[in-house]
């Protein structure tokens, strides 16, 4: 990058490498306040910095130095960027497997000035005949970004220059920079379709419909493209394209799985069981506390949203001040609470011989041909000396297409596959002789009290088998009188942690798919959200919970219940 010397010499230089790598390191260590999932950020990005291509960022910082703020109070002011803008920016620039980029983080942090800001940097360095965009769920959104760039770059000096392209014009919806081009289009199937571009700035992903598929589709096509995707919660962000990635995410730096690959992610937000009025824990939302947003205005608006106890208010102020997912009014559990409890490591071992259920939901779609083919066993044990119960699921996939499965149900079946987490069925159908010796073997290990199934697994005739072998056989209706309470004692269970799971990122992904319905006398049951999505492992897991229930599993009695129980 070629500046006019004088205005190189005014500006403050500043060593951004120890800035970030202050601010990554103060954050694994716990020098900074930060929710489960931006400590896994830091803890696993730490070790890689000194990979890091440092001069890119360095060289983003001197165009930094020349580049006033665009909109708000201070605007026409140098930007002066925060620890965690330089690690966003640094993570994006300099990390040499990032392909795109999640921030999540509340409202009035600062995003959209950073995003509008490496986007003109970017776009001023990247060389000629290049195509930027700046893309939003809608035209006036997308229009944010750019109109911001668009003052940034008029208020340069016009002899400082970036590259051997310096001409910056503005024409209608576009900009131009020598013979490369930025423009803000709004995130639909038609005008996402064949796009590609060295950098695109998705704004809002957790409100963005299919056409994010496409976008991302589009970055396969430049080994150079990159994609930095920021936003704030959503109440429907499950239901959007971009929570696979999110979800794996937050598995990934949270309980250690596979990461998408390029992909990072810096989500900041609350964790569920934070203190919303607990001003200590405002920074793991706000990182421009302070600075940006004040406490006293953020506690004015805590107080005021929370205090009318309104769900959808109460919802508002989680998702846009404190960047925490509300599901209260889909009535869903929150993620986090799963994955706080899945960190705990359990010793199977200990647990030989200890009073347990199995619960199975077996997939319709293998026998219905709609395609949903995950079955899933579960397995409930009651550990005597924490007074807990301990949970492991076994999933199967059913169908030879398994490739065709995975971008059907945007979740990484192969991986799951190959890490153990799925069992991979021979067949188009699930074989039931393979369940039944799962449960045959569980019953050697463990003293399983109860077996329950849904109906169409109780009329396959190989459980028949079960009962002569002296296992008990439960049908579980599916039905909301039935399901209601299951989900109730489960979720229960796991808030108050008298349930642990092991690790398991296909329960994980079952989770994120269920959604609840209630009916007129206030009974709620999970139903899926999605169509794409399965919630088999939910649903054997609410069984679960169920039977150590009504079996009375945790007392450890010697109580059976005559087989062929419809419960």
């Amino acid at each position: 990058m070629a500046t006019k010397k004088n205005k190189i010499i005014a500006a403050e230089k500043i060593n951004v490498r120890s800035i970030v790598e202050k601010y990554i390191l103060d954050v694994a260590a716990g020098n900074i306040k930060s929710n489960l999932s931006l400590h896994g950020w830091a803890v696993a990005t730490a070790p890689l910095l000194s990979d890091w291509r440092w001069e890119k960022v360095q060289a983003y910082a001197d165009f930094v130095a020349l580049v006033t703020q665009a909109a708000g109070s201070n605007a026409g002011k140098p930007l002066v960027l925060l620890p965690w803008q330089w690690a966003v920016a640094a993570q994006l620039l300099a990390d040499p497997n990032c392909k795109a980029l999640l921030v999540v983080v509340a409202r009035g942090a600062g995003k959209t000035e950073l995003a509008a800001s490496l986007l003109a940097y970017v776009m001023m360095t990247g060389g000629a005949s290049q195509q930027y965009y700046a893309v939003a769920p809608n035209l006036r959104a997308a229009c944010i970004v750019f109109d911001r760039l668009r003052t940034m770059t008029r208020a340069l000096d016009p002899e400082v220059t970036f590259s051997d392209a310096t001409t910056i014009s503005n024409q209608g919806g576009w900009i131009r920079c020598g013979g490369s081009v930025m423009r803000a289009l709004p995130c639909t199937e038609s005008a996402m379709d064949g796009i590609s571009a060295r950098l695109i700035v998705a704004d809002e992903v957790a409100r963005m419909e299919k056409g994010f598929g496409r976008v991302v589709t589009g970055l396969s096509k430049d080994p150079a493209s990159q994609m930095l995707c920021i936003s704030t919660p959503d109440a429907r962000q499950r239901t959007r394209s971009i929570w696979p990635y999110w979800s794996a995410l937050q598995a990934h730096y949270v309980q250690g799985s596979e990461c998408p690959a390029g992909w990072r992610g810096m989500l900041f937000g609350l964790d569920s069981e934070d203190d919303a009025l607990d001003e200590d824990n405002w920074i793991k939302a706000q990182p421009s506390l302070g600075v940006t947003v004040q406490a006293s205005n953020m506690k004015a608006s805590i107080e005021a949203m929370m205090g009318t106890h309104d769900p959808e208010q109460v919802a508002e102020c989680d998702m846009q001040i404190l960047a925490r997912h509300n599901d209260r009014l889909s009535g869903a559990m929150d993620l986090s609470i799963l994955d706080r409890q899945m960190l705990e490591v359990i010793d199977w071992e200990s647990l030989r011989g200890a009073p347990a259920v199995i619960a199975i939901d077996l997939a319709r779609g293998a026998q219905l041909g709609d395609h949903a083919n995950l079955s899933s066993l579960c397995l409930a044990v009651f550990d005597v000396k924490a007074e807990r119960y301990r949970y492991k699921l076994i999933h199967w996939w059913a169908g030879q297409d398994i490739v065709g499965d995975e971008k059907r149900c945007h979740q990484p079946l192969r991986q799951w596959v190959a890490e153990g987490h799925l069992r991979q069925m021979s067949g188009e159908v699930h074989d039931m002789h393979v369940i039944e010796a799962a449960v045959l073997d569980l019953s050697a290990t463990y003293s399983v009290r109860h077996v329950g199934v849904d109906p169409l697994a109780h009329q396959e005739s190989a459980l028949i088998d079960w009962r002569r072998r002296g296992i008990t056989v439960t049908a579980v209706e599916q039905g909301i009188r039935t399901m209601g309470p299951a989900w109730a004692l489960w979720t229960d269970g796991i808030r108050g942690r008298t349930i642990t799971h092991q690790k398991d990122p296909v329960l994980r992904a079952c989770l994120g798919a269920t959604r609840t319905i209630q009916d007129n006398a206030g009974n709620v049951r999970p139903v899926k959200g999605r169509s794409s999505g399965n919630i088999d492992a939910v649903i054997a897991s609410c069984m679960a919970a169920m039977l150590c229930e009504r079996f009375n599993v945790a007392r450890v009695s010697s109580y059976e219940t005559p087989g062929g129980v419809v419960i």
